[in-house]
């Protein structure tokens, strides 16, 4: 018998930076990455979570009017997976929308995929430097940034927030009118 067929070669890389992109799907995240082949191997990428917007300049107003605070997962800085961050996202989402915490949305950030687009806002312009060592971090009223700098985890995350909430984190101020992600503390 002739041998079997080769397997269908991989897709190119996305030309925006693979945003879409997780690389391996987390049973965590609920949901299915349609896709592999049955043996064991690495399922198809999966996206973002349902409901949890990304934010770039096409979709900043609208986040931004979404909430006073906005909690920011973000994704590409070579902190935590994809697959986690995007866990994460999910988990607070569904959290927020709880009742929790009003006046707060989520959203996710690919920061490759932003830093390098030209002709950004003054707001992305200034908060791509300072979310780069970050996993989280929360943007109130779209002008003062606290970032999380600690584990990819729920619990942490949540530590944190707590915290932020008692006034226990410092805020950073954006300097929107250089745009150039330098911060005085607030």
């Amino acid at each position: 018998p002739p041998p079997p067929p080769p397997p269908p070669p991989r897709q190119a890389e996305p030309a925006d930076g693979g945003a879409e992109r997780t690389g391996s799907s987390s049973a965590s995240d609920g949901r299915a990455s349609g896709g592999g082949n049955g043996n064991g191997s690495r399922a198809a990428p999966a996206g973002p979570p349902p409901g949890v917007p990304q934010l770039s300049e096409q979709t900043l107003e609208p986040i931004l009017a979404g909430g006073s605070y906005v909690l920011l997962f973000v994704t590409n800085t070579g902190v935590a997976e994809r697959s986690t961050v995007h866990s994460l996202a999910a988990h607070f989402d569904a959290e927020l929308r709880g009742g929790e915490r009003r006046g707060w949305s989520v959203a996710l950030l690919d920061y490759s995929a932003e830093s390098t687009r030209p002709g950004k806002p003054p707001l992305l312009a200034a908060l791509l430097p300072r979310v780069r060592h970050s996993v989280a971090c929360v943007l109130r009223k779209g002008c003062k940034l606290a970032t999380f700098g600690g584990t990819a985890a729920p619990r942490p995350i949540d530590d944190w927030l707590a915290s932020l909430r008692m006034g226990e984190v410092s805020w950073a101020e954006l300097d929107l009118a250089a745009g150039s992600g330098e911060a005085s503390r607030a």
